[in-house]
């Protein structure tokens, strides 16, 4: 798997497709979450539950079906916006959540993602795989290999999901300053026009 920071900042820069970085922070640590919540499933380690089975790491909390409820669930911390913004921010959520399986399709260990669970167990991996493994330990992040690990997704994750994200937000402001440009041109249009009347 990727590292939770990097599940975490794909999130992030995911976001700024969606709305500006400003508050409410709520949205920014929801879409942070569900980028990392997948992982719950390594509980299963500790309980014995085969790596195989749908409900082992990389299987159901790592499917399609599963981001689209997780969506479901974090979109209800808006229910009092309007229902175009509620479809716009459980697309992000849904995204956010799916964006984990997707990163962990292409890292160098593990089996493949049940992204069809529960409907169907079979796993799949992308035919690259370019980013180091995380652990699942925090304590053996702070080695030599947790920096490597961490170059690694720098290289791969961080630098394009940065440029994403500026990208995103450079885009908005140009699109909020063209719109500013033709308010002034229509609020100054029926002075031009009644003066050439005259």
């Amino acid at each position: 798997m990727a590292s939770a920071f990097t599940h975490s900042a794909v999130a992030l820069a995911l976001g700024t497709a969606f709305r500006d970085p400003s508050p409410p922070a709520r949205y920014w640590l929801l879409g942070a979450a569900c980028s990392v919540f997948p992982d719950i499933d390594a509980i299963g380690y500790y309980l014995g539950v085969p790596y195989e089975s749908v409900l082992g790491h990389r299987g159901i909390t790592h499917s399609l079906f599963f981001a689209a409820l997780l969506a479901a669930a974090a979109l209800s911390f808006f229910h009092q916006l309007p229902p175009r913004e509620r479809r716009r921010l459980w697309l992000y959520f849904f995204l956010a959540t799916c964006s984990h399986g997707l990163l962990d399709s292409i890292t160098m260990g593990g089996g493949g993602i049940a992204f069809l669970a529960p409907f169907e167990n079979s796993r799949y991996s992308f035919p690259w795989q370019i980013i180091e493994v995380s652990p699942l330990s925090v304590r053996r992040f702070f080695t030599a290999r947790g920096v490597t690990i961490l170059v690694s997704e720098f290289a791969w994750i961080w630098a394009p999901a940065a440029l994403f994200a500026i990208g995103c937000i450079s885009l908005r402001r140009a699109r909020r300053r063209v719109r500013a440009l033709r308010q002034n041109e229509e609020l100054k249009l029926p002075a031009n026009q009644g003066s050439l009347v005259e």
